[in-house]
This record gives C-alpha cells, sequence and structure tokens, in this order.
C-alpha cells in the first residue's frame, strides 16, 4: 500500500487565492484535491501570515465553529476551524484581535448556487507570529507569485499552452499542468494586474522599491527612516473619523484620504504614501479591500 505525500503548503496572497473557482477533485480514493487559481497554482494546503482583524464563535460552548478574517497586503483570507480542529478553536479562543497570525490549512470552498463561489481556509495549525514574520511571509508570497507570473507570460507566446515545453523551460511540472488547466478555465489573464499585485506587495515591506516590471527582487530591506509621528497620528484620526461618521466597515477609499490629508497638510503624495507604508507595516492601517485603509 503505497503511502500519500503530504501536500506542500502554498505561500500564495488573498487575491489570487479568492480570485479562484476551479476545483479539481481527486481521482482515487483519498487523493487530494486542488484548487486552481487563474495563475495555475494547484493548492492544497496553504500557509498564511496576516493580520487577525476579527474572529468569532459561531457555533455553540458545546460544539464551537470558530470563523476568523486574516488580512494580508492584497485582501483577505476567511479562516474556520469546528470540532474536528480542536486545537486551533482553542488557540481561536484564546487570541485578541488585531494581532499577527501564522495559519496553516487546506483550501475550502462553498458553492451556495450556481453563481456564487466561495473560499475559506480550514485551519490545522494557528499562532501569533511576530510583524518580522509577518514581512518574511509577504516576500516568499512575492517570490511565489513571481514565478507563476514568468510561467503565464511564456505561456503566452504559445499557440498552444504546452506542458513539456514548459517543463524544457526550466518550469516545475506541476506548475505547468495547474497553469495549462487554469488558462483552460479562466478568462484571459490580466497581466498588469498581477504585477501590480507583485510591486504592491514589495512596497508593503520595501517603501523604496521601484520597478516597472516584475524584475528581480531585491531582498535587501533599507534601515528605519525617521517617522513622523504627528502626521502618523493625524492619517489614523482622519479615517477613524470619516469610519465613524459615515459607518463604513470596509474602510474608506486610498485616493479619498489621500486628498483630505494633502488638502489638510502642506505634503507631497509621496510622503503620504510614504507613511502609509509605515502604518501598514506596523499593524496600525491595514486593507480590508484592495484600495482601501482601515484603522486596526
Amino acid at each position: 500500500m503505497s503511502m500519500i505525500s503530504r501536500e506542500m503548503a502554498w505561500r500564495v496572497f488573498a487575491r489570487e487565492f479568492n480570485d479562484s473557482d476551479l476545483m479539481i477533485e481527486g481521482e482515487e480514493e483519498r487523493s487530494p484535491s486542488y484548487l486552481i487559481t487563474p495563475l495555475g497554482a494547484k493548492v492544497n494546503r496553504v500557509y498564511l501570515v496576516g493580520v487577525l482583524t476579527e474572529c468569532e464563535n459561531i457555533g455553540t460552548d458545546e460544539e464551537p465553529m470558530w470563523r476568523a478574517r486574516v488580512t494580508d497586503p492584497t485582501g483577505t483570507f476567511f479562516v474556520s476551524a469546528g470540532k474536528y480542529q480542536p486545537g486551533v478553536a482553542t488557540s481561536l479562543a484564546n487570541m485578541e484581535p488585531p494581532l499577527f497570525v501564522a495559519v496553516v490549512g487546506k483550501a475550502n470552498t462553498y458553492q451556495p448556487d450556481d453563481d456564487t463561489f466561495l473560499t475559506s481556509i480550514r485551519a490545522e495549525m494557528v499562532k501569533e507570529v511576530t510583524e518580522e514574520q509577518r514581512n518574511i511571509w509577504i516576500l516568499e508570497a512575492t517570490k511565489s507569485l513571481k514565478n507563476r507570473l514568468e510561467i503565464a507570460i511564456e505561456a503566452s507566446k504559445m499557440d498552444e499552452i504546452s506542458v513539456e515545453e514548459l517543463v524544457d523551460l526550466g518550469f516545475d511540472e506541476k506548475l505547468a499542468d495547474g497553469f495549462k488547466k487554469a488558462s483552460e478555465h479562466y478568462d484571459p489573464l490580466s497581466f498588469n494586474k498581477y504585477e501590480g499585485m507583485l510591486e504592491d506587495s514589495l512596497r508593503y515591506i520595501l517603501p523604496e522599491y521601484e520597478s516597472e516590471s516584475i524584475g528581480e527582487i531585491d531582498e535587501e530591506q533599507s534601515g528605519e527612516d525617521e517617522r513622523d509621528e504627528e502626521l502618523e497620528e493625524f492619517i489614523i484620526e482622519i479615517i477613524s473619523k470619516i469610519e465613524d461618521e459615515e459607518g463604513l466597515e470596509n474602510g474608506v477609499e486610498y485616493d479619498r484620504v489621500r486628498t483630505k490629508i494633502m488638502d489638510e497638510k502642506d505634503i507631497t503624495s509621496d510622503k503620504f504614501e510614504e507613511v502609509v507604508n509605515n502604518l501598514r507595516s506596523d499593524g496600525s492601517l491595514y486593507e480590508p479591500v484592495l484600495g482601501n485603509l482601515k484603522v486596526i
């Protein structure tokens, strides 16, 4: 009897994960199922690090079912744990958001109707981590995204996508097969969208990063610049005020905050971006949806 190997845990950003709606079921008993992302990641298990922003027991004390939201620079992962994950449920019960957490779990999907496809992660492990560990994960996820973008760009040059040709070009066979399946299911890729995700994620931890393409990733972070604490406090105050006055649950649009701050403070757009990046890096701000800023 052959043993089933343990699936690798993918480092994949929330936006790509949540864009996915292709599930490939295992063909044999106990063989794994995969969620295929638009860039070809064949995801069975996920490893993610982000900010735990919400956590609640939607079950009972006797049979708890914990549901949590964990954000990264691109969006939100929905994480769950129930009676079959008692250790995870206990960990979530003792956590007080917001805080940085690492999660390992299985890709899970739910399709309530023909037009709705929901993704989530059934947690196998969750633990509190540091901001530095979160930043390391962002860099790892960015490298993984860059690799999938490269295979997508090479495949786009082919009249017909061939797994064999992609492998000959040096790409992993499993990823090549995943991308072929993705290309047959999803609409044509917007490279700009995913290149933007890559660059935005790099700037999240490397504010000095500049690139016009998906070129080489610089792994060296610069030293800490002197923080403008007064401006940081003012930005948080403005966002909180707008959220409270208008009852906004998903934060305030980035451009709206920038315009408001620049109208009231004599600063450049680059200075505003620098301060916001600092606030996001230390966990004071996050993006509940792409392009919005929310105070933690």
